[in-house]
């Protein structure tokens, strides 16, 4: 890897970091394995920034939530997180930065949190990180009509 790669690599984290770590901790719901997979995304966006450069039309922001996103899908998937409770408290959010919140807002992060995964993920990239329908299709890997749908039940879930 050259020293131009490093260089955009280490701007991509100074730019997208803090995004990264939230969105795996949102995903993964405690602070320890956040951390883990904010670093092993960083790690995989190094070995694979060739391909990136290969890429037409696709923001570094959207490559790098589309690697933490699997990253964290590859946490959630070994055998010693399915028996570990992973909800959300209060006192998490407020380590994450979140604590200055109203209590209107904590409710509205606690049930985007309490989401299944497949709705939580739409609403975090659409609304938390400001992401298009093609732009949040493409880091989950459907269509654009399956992310809209599944951003307008997950809408319909919270509002309940």
């Amino acid at each position: 890897m050259g020293i131009a790669n490093e260089t955009t690599l280490s701007a991509w984290y100074d730019e997208y970091g803090t995004d990264v770590l939230r969105y795996c901790f949102m995903f993964l719901g405690n602070r320890p394995d956040a951390e883990d997979a904010t670093q092993e995304t960083f790690l995989k966006a190094w070995r694979n920034i060739d391909r990136f450069e290969a890429r037409d039309g696709c923001s570094p922001k959207t490559w790098i939530i589309k690697i933490a996103g699997n990253t964290c899908r590859d946490y959630l998937r070994r055998a010693w997180r399915k028996h570990e409770n992973s909800r959300i408290t209060t006192e998490d959010l407020e380590k994450m930065g979140q604590g200055q919140s109203t209590d209107e807002d904590r409710e509205m992060i606690m049930d985007v949190m309490n989401l299944p995964e497949k709705y939580r993920q739409v609403i975090l990239l659409v609304f938390w990180y400001g992401m298009t329908i093609r732009e949040t299709a493409e880091c989950i890997r459907t269509s654009q009509s399956t992310a809209f749908r599944r951003l307008e039940k997950a809408k319909k879930m919270i509002a309940a």
